[in-house]
């Protein structure tokens, strides 16, 4: 299991984000055995929604509910669930007796004969999936229920200079058993352009976790070599900057899912801090691009790593996690920034945002 850790953190790896590294070769060991649905028997699918699971088939029922109420999105799709817990004495899961019961032949149930760990079951099952793009959706999300057709529409749609190859799922938090307020599909939002450009200048993708809806195009999935989780918790976030190199990577113009916070288990100091270095590397990688990169990352550096900093401690609070000022300034090389550098860089990272928005009011218009 320990090959297979998604927290490891090689600090080295931001050194050549951009090198191709071949993550699926790590689980051509590993056999996928599909226990329930039959895929030959379908048509080809233009959707594939991937939700990977280990011991958690009760908030799994609801993530399946989810997707198999959607309305019709007008084109072929198909769901796979890809299992590592382990089989017990009867050859079952829990999840695997959760799909029988649910009885739709539009679920595929893969069990992995080998627990691959939660980050690379990601990768296989894009492996797995015949769509061209890849919904995902973590096994404790929620997609809201005109999801697959907002998505349809939305990759329909694009018109831009760069292939689109990821679309970032717009999603609204809940917690505990309450359900998503579906009143929010209806708000529009700008399709905004996530770039490397704005990496620059926030120290951030500008995406989250890829779940809720957030859709990959399958072949570009695969040209970046899949996550590589020699970037630690941050792979999600270096594979789609890789992504940005060729593709568009656009925010969706509707919320798209549920995003079930009070249940994630994952929230650990030490993850935390993993992920303010691995994010202070990602940026200190895209510092040295340019002369204007050199100079951005020279002035306000220190600045954006403190507002990586907040909001990594926005998190620790809202997880009821105990991790003091002290911890969370070792986890960066820079040294806290003066007030002034403060709010210069929030004001150029506002004015970033605005400008962002309305190009993505205009591009939608």
């Amino acid at each position: 299991m320990e090959k297979y850790d998604s927290n490891r953190l090689n600090l080295s790896a931001f050194d050549h984000i951009d090198a191709y590294t071949d993550s699926f070769a790590l689980l051509r060991g590993v056999a996928s055995d599909l226990l329930l649905g039959d895929s030959l028997t379908k048509s080809e699918p233009w959707l594939s929604v991937v939700i990977p699971t280990y011991r958690r088939s009760e908030l799994l029922r609801e993530a399946l509910e989810s997707v198999l109420r959607q309305s019709p999105p007008g084109c072929e799709w198909e769901l796979l669930v890809v299992d590592n817990t382990p089989l017990d004495e009867a050859g079952e899961t829990p999840a695997l007796r959760l799909i029988r019961t649910l009885d739709d032949p539009r679920v595929l149930y893969y069990h992995n004969r080998e627990n691959i760990g939660p980050g690379y079951n990601w990768n296989r099952g894009v492996e797995l999936a015949r769509g061209e793009w890849i919904v995902f959706l973590h096994d404790d999300d929620m997609l809201l229920p005109n999801a697959l057709a907002n998505i349809g529409r939305q990759l329909r749609a694009y018109r831009g200079k760069k292939p689109l190859g990821y679309l970032h799922a717009r999603r609204v938090e809940f917690n505990g058993g309450r359900t998503v307020d579906q009143a929010v599909e209806a708000r529009r939002y700008p399709p905004e352009r996530l770039t490397r450009f704005g990496v620059l200048l926030s120290g951030g993708t500008g995406a989250g976790a890829p779940t809720c809806g957030t859709v990959i195009r399958k072949s570009a999935y695969m040209e970046t070599g899949g996550i590589n989780y020699d970037f630690g918790p941050s792979a999600d976030a270096v594979l789609c900057y890789q992504l940005m190199r060729r593709y568009a990577v656009v925010l969706s113009d509707r919320v798209l899912g549920g995003y079930r916070w009070g249940d994630n288990e994952s929230i650990k100091k030490e993850a935390l801090v993993q992920m303010i270095r691995a994010d202070e590397h990602l940026s200190s990688y895209a510092y040295t691009l340019s002369p204007f990169a050199r100079l951005w990352g020279g002035l306000f550096g220190a600045a954006s790593s403190w507002r990586n900093i907040r909001q990594k401690n926005k998190i620790a609070q809202r997880y009821k996690v105990d991790i003091t000022k002290n911890e969370f300034s070792e986890a960066t090389a820079y040294p806290e920034p003066s007030g002034m550098k403060k709010m210069a860089f929030l004001g150029f990272y506002a004015l970033y945002r605005l400008i962002r928005r309305g190009l993505g009011w205009f591009h939608a218009v």
